[in-house]
């Protein structure tokens, strides 16, 4: 490996390690604390509705006609 393929090797490793950073850093920041509440009685009948019951069907017209 030559000297400039090392070079590029260094900062590119240096770019993806601060970027890793930057996103550990964002995600503690603001997702970490941030919770869905699951009512399992919801899940459960999404879960539960057939899949033709949940598939909205078009006539071939488009929105707003």
């Amino acid at each position: 490996m030559n000297p400039s393929e090392q070079i590029l090797l260094r900062h590119l490793t240096l770019v993806v390690v601060i970027k890793l950073v930057l996103i550990t850093a964002l995600w503690w920041a603001f997702i970490r604390d941030a919770k869905v509440p699951v009512d399992p009685g919801a899940m459960a009948a999404q879960v539960v509705t057939p899949a033709s019951a949940k598939q909205h069907t078009t006539s071939g017209e488009t929105h707003g006609q």
